[in-house]
C-alpha cells in the first residue's frame, strides 16, 4: 500500500513540476486584455448596427397602416415596458412574438417577408439606424442580432 502510495504522489509531483515549468504559455501565465480592435470584431451584432434598409422599413410602415393599427399605435412599440421587455433579446425572438401572434384575429397568417417587414419599421420608429441590406426572413439569420434600442457604438 505504501508502494501505491509513494507512486501517486511521485506522478502528482511530476505533473505538478511540468505544469509549473511550461512557462508564459503554461498556466500560470498572465493573459493580456483584449484590444479594442478584438472587441469590436468579436461583439454580437445588434439593431443598433444597420441591419434593415429604409425601403424595407417603409414597406413594414404600409403593412402596420393597413393591417396592425386597427389594435395598435405606433407608440405601443416605443413604451417604456416594451422597450424594456425586448432589450437585450434576440430579434428572432421578437420576430416570433409577432409572427406567432399577429394579427389577433389571424394569427400565422403574416408572410415572413411582411413579419420581417413590420419589425424593421419597429426600429425605425426608435430611429435605429438603416444599412445598406435588408434584414433576411431566414431564422438563423434573424437570430444573428440582438435588440439594442439605442446605438450604443460609433
Amino acid at each position: 500500500m505504501a508502494r501505491i502510495f509513494h507512486s501517486t504522489t511521485a506522478i502528482f509531483a511530476l505533473t505538478f513540476v511540468a505544469a509549473c515549468s511550461a512557462g508564459p504559455s503554461g498556466p500560470s501565465a498572465t493573459p493580456e486584455p483584449p484590444s479594442e480592435e478584438t472587441e469590436t470584431e468579436t461583439a454580437d451584432p445588434t439593431t443598433a448596427d444597420g441591419i434593415f434598409t429604409l425601403a424595407q422599413a417603409d414597406r413594414g410602415e404600409a403593412l402596420f397602416t393597413s393591417t396592425c393599427s386597427e389594435c395598435h399605435d405606433s407608440a405601443d412599440w416605443t413604451e417604456t415596458g416594451f422597450r424594456g421587455r425586448w432589450e437585450d433579446q434576440s430579434v428572432y425572438q421578437l420576430w416570433y412574438y409577432v409572427n406567432e401572434r399577429m394579427p389577433y384575429d389571424d394569427p400565422w397568417s403574416l408572410s415572413r417577408q411582411q413579419t420581417t417587414a413590420v419589425l424593421t419599421y419597429i426600429f425605425k420608429l426608435h430611429e435605429l439606424p438603416a444599412g445598406e441590406d435588408e434584414l433576411a426572413t431566414d431564422d438563423d439569420s434573424i437570430d444573428d442580432y440582438w435588440i439594442a434600442w439605442t446605438p450604443t457604438r460609433p
